[in-house]
């Protein structure tokens, strides 16, 4: 009896271990845990304008950050990691490349403000000889400022900004103010913003609204898991 009432013991206890290894198990791509991992719900696409993500290597590592999430849904878009990219040679060849028009996605009283243009100017705006290439800082406000301050190639760019049209959604994290948008949720709205003609999808299946499904399935995930 004292022999199976171990053996019992030590099955449990194993059970226990390998629970908390298959969590601690992370995804190469999506780098979060296995049990939280999103990768099932992307669906890839290529974006117009396309999107350079700048990530702060704290923000880079936070298990709800959404830099990564989003640079997993542009499949023709770049991530790097770093604070200040003056001498950042991936960087400053999208910056110099003639095919490009470079701009820095980032509220100033310098900014363009996209939502306060017609579709019209909107499409002006930028010359179509020229790709669009908006960067975007992923960070919190106070490391943006930073990464800004010391980018010296960042902060001549020429730079655009958008009124949010809802609250965000990310609800797991804390935000300054409501309309304060995630990462995602930025590059979503500059997406909207630029695209011009009715495409033949119903609501919400628009290539670039998957971005918000995979953003809803990540918060309900973890709402789950703090309930």
């Amino acid at each position: 009896m004292a022999v199976t009432m171990l053996n019992t013991d030590i099955t449990h206890r194993s059970a226990r271990w390998l629970d908390r290894t298959e969590y601690r198990l992370c995804c190469p791509r999506c780098r979060r845990p296995r049990s939280g991992c999103y990768c099932s719900v992307i669906s890839p696409f290529e974006s117009e304008p396309r999107f350079i993500i700048l990530s702060q290597p704290r923000e880079a590592k936070h298990r709800l950050g959404t830099g990564r999430m989003a640079h997993l849904c542009l499949a023709n878009s770049a991530l790097f990691q770093g604070v200040d990219f003056s001498d950042d040679d991936r960087v400053n060849r999208e910056i110099g490349d003639p095919a490009n028009c470079p701009v820095l996605l980032y509220l100033s009283r310098f900014s363009i403000n996209l939502s306060r243009l017609v579709e019209s100017e909107r499409q002006r705006l930028f010359t179509n000889d020229r790709k669009l290439v908006v960067f975007v800082l992923d960070g919190t406000w106070k490391s943006v400022r930073k990464m800004i301050r010391l980018s010296k190639n960042l902060a001549r760019l020429p730079t655009i900004c958008f009124d949010p049209p809802t609250p965000s959604a990310y609800r797991i994290r804390r935000e300054p103010r409501p309309q304060c948008y995630s990462t995602i949720e930025a590059i979503h709205q500059v997406i909207e913003l630029f695209t011009f003609e009715a495409a033949p999808y119903g609501p919400f299946s628009r290539p670039h609204d998957t971005m918000l499904g995979v953003l809803r399935s990540v918060i309900e995930r973890q709402l789950t898991y703090t309930a």
